[in-house]
């Protein structure tokens, strides 16, 4: 074999090893006893959902909410930057159905940031009741006991800032299978090995739990209203200020079903553009954690050398029981085994997006094209390289 691809099995060797860590960090967290406190130590909880249009299995998530087991008083706050959202229609034939759970609906202010998802959390948050406020998105589905184990564990650790794990569930698609592969495979195992390797804790927007009171003294969310990765950013800001972070030993379910290729391209995408901007080095652990990919592309770097077609059968079949064993413990349901066979072609996939997102810095996120920068600070999108250039040049506005 010549030396590129003696090279590119090296590397798909440290990635499998990369990859055996991220088992053994992911069953360690997820092994972490939970906290008990007594039900008069729990205070009360606005639960906020921010509303864009209808999910998948939108009323089921929502569903689930309203009925959390909690022994102390709680309420819901549904927001929406739009007039006649049907997301919010249907929360509101959902509320219905429990008349005993207090429950707001608020029209937030699309103009209070570039990044959409904090202007609509805005008007939750400044209708929110309570101190404690849980903020997760539509398209989350939480187990009955979810908000009373994290809230523990909040109380417990004597935490400013609460985030959990992502799960997939639901997939009926081959699509919708590779976005429950990469959240549960990938993305999660990734969380629990920088908290028990490298001392980091991470901090994903799918679910936050703060206090309110808090967060308004370092700032509020006018930190991060033109923030892109607002909740790496938010994450920061806390450890910057010394406040305890703690990743959940409780998992969260991102609901996938039927989920369109498009879709899970432009997610995967934007996640790997922030990182590009915030945080490099993950960036790059990224294709280190792609024994396939890596493989892969020994293989065709040797021109077929039968050694390196060996090692990308082993890196397949090791990735492919490992992946299968994570999807298990994450989310205590294992993947039909039909799926699961996609598994090494989501990894080359990714490799690819992996490549793209390196050099791309717009996206298109809730109907909004957005471009950003260093640390994902967002500006509206001013068109293409050579635009952007000609426009700068003549215009001689340095700030855009």
């Amino acid at each position: 074999m010549g030396t590129l691809a003696t090279i590119l099995l090296i590397c798909a060797g440290c990635a499998l090893c990369l990859f055996l860590l991220g088992v053994w960090s992911t069953v360690r967290h997820t092994s972490l006893p939970t906290p008990t406190i007594e039900d008069s130590a729990y205070p009360p909880i606005s639960l906020l959902k921010p509303i864009k249009g209808t999910e998948e299995a939108l009323e089921l998530n929502l569903r689930s909410f309203f009925e959390q087991d909690y022994p102390a008083p709680f309420e819901l706050v549904f927001a929406s930057c739009e007039d006649g959202d049907p997301g919010i229609a249907l929360a509101r034939r959902v509320a219905r159905g429990y008349p005993e759970v207090p429950v707001r609906f608020v029209r937030s202010d699309a103009s209070f940031g570039l990044n959409p998802k904090v202007a609509n959390l805005k008007g939750a948050l400044d209708a929110a009741t309570h101190d404690l406020v849980l903020q997760s998105d539509a398209n989350v589905r939480a187990r009955p006991t979810y908000v009373r184990d994290i809230v523990g564990e909040l109380v417990s650790n004597e935490a400013s800032l609460l985030s959990s794990m992502v799960v997939g569930v639901g997939e009926r698609s081959v699509t919708a299978a590779m976005e429950n592969l990469q959240l549960g495979a990938m993305i999660a195992p990734a969380t629990c090995t920088a908290l028990h390797v490298a001392g980091v804790t991470c901090v994903i927007g799918k679910s936050m739990l703060l206090r309110r009171s808090e967060l308004e003294e370092l700032g509020g969310l006018e930190l991060v209203r033109d923030i892109l990765c607002e909740d790496f950013i938010l994450g920061e800001t806390y450890r910057a200020a010394g406040k305890r972070l703690v990743l959940s030993s409780h998992t969260v379910e991102n609901v996938n079903e039927q989920l369109s290729l498009e879709a899970f391209l432009a997610r995967h995408s934007r996640w790997l553009k922030m990182r590009v901007v915030i945080h490099f080095g993950s960036f790059v652990a990224d294709i280190f954690a792609n024994p396939v990919f890596l493989s892969l592309a020994a293989v065709l770097a040797s021109d077929f050398d039968q050694r390196a077609i060996a090692a990308l059968v082993l890196a397949t079949l090791i990735k492919g029981s490992g992946d299968a064993f994570l999807v298990r413990v994450c989310r205590g349901t294992p993947m039909p085994a039909r799926y699961l066979l996609i598994a090494p072609f989501k990894d080359v996939l990714m490799g690819f997006v992996w490549f793209y997102s390196a050099f791309s810095r717009s996206v298109t996120w809730r109907g909004v094209k957005l471009r950003f920068g260093k640390n994902s600070q967002l500006r509206q999108d001013d068109g293409t390289l050579p635009v952007r250039v000609a426009r700068r040049l003549f215009s001689g506005d340095d700030a855009r």
